[in-house]
């Protein structure tokens, strides 16, 4: 029976990339293709780093596949099968990607550890790590406790950095009000982002245009990702 739900493995990003790579010793390969077996979420993290990453975003051009010889039996036969029935991305899809994630300079806690700013703070702390799945968690709980434009934007950046275009648009949307904030134009931009992974172009470019009359210096980005939609979409 497959493990559900987050694993201390999986949680390692570094174990997980390094496998995918060939780097792990022999003893930490074995053990990790041993938990590889019964975990769900440790197949998905690899099968996507093998096969998305390379086969999909790259499509064959410089592929540097990790030796088969090298992976367990199970591991290469749930790679070769996703590969064979996940979807292609589309043009507009692959423009949804974040090469880079907005920065944030973090503010000391100013209550007490159980307080929502406390939360928004360490969701900030595994933000600022690039542990997103942490974030996403610890900021989805700090946004119902204490909402605002600043909490939800970020939540919405952790969330398409963990695949959920569908929940980043509801929070990137939130961080649109009140009108004129200073999160307003990026959250336009990133929402762009949002609609194209879920290959929304209208949407995405409705977006890029609302930015036009907003402060804020993502225009140049913002013009240069609507160029590339619309030849996308020819």
């Amino acid at each position: 029976m497959n493990i559900s739900g987050p694993c201390p493995a999986f949680n390692d990003d570094d174990a997980v990339h390094r496998y995918v790579a060939g780097t792990l010793s022999p003893t930490e390969e074995e053990r990790f293709e041993i938990h590889l077996l019964e975990c769900e979420e440790c197949q998905r993290a690899v099968c996507e780093g093998m096969v998305l990453r390379e086969a999909l975003l790259k499509r064959g051009e410089g592929m540097r596949w990790r030796p088969l010889a090298w992976v367990s039996p199970f591991a290469a036969a749930a790679v070769v099968l996703l590969w064979l029935f996940l979807p292609l991305e589309s043009e507009i899809e692959r423009l949804g990607h974040l090469e880079a994630v907005p920065v944030f300079a973090p503010l000391p806690v100013r209550t007490g550890a159980d307080s929502a700013t406390a939360i928004i703070d360490r969701g900030m702390e595994h933000y600022r790590a690039h542990d997103f799945r942490r974030a996403a968690r610890e900021l989805a709980v700090g946004a119902r406790l204490e909402p605002g434009p600043g909490v939800q934007f970020f939540l919405g950046i952790a969330q398409l950095q963990t695949g959920a275009p569908e929940e980043a648009v509801a929070s990137l949307s939130a961080a649109l009000e009140p009108e004129g904030n200073p999160y307003a134009a990026e959250a336009h931009f990133y929402l762009a982002k949002a609609w194209l992974r879920l290959n929304e172009a209208d949407s995405a470019l409705w977006h890029l245009e609302a930015i036009t009359g907003l402060v804020g210096a993502i225009h140049a980005a913002a013009g240069a990702l609507a160029d590339s939609v619309r030849e996308a979409r020819r």
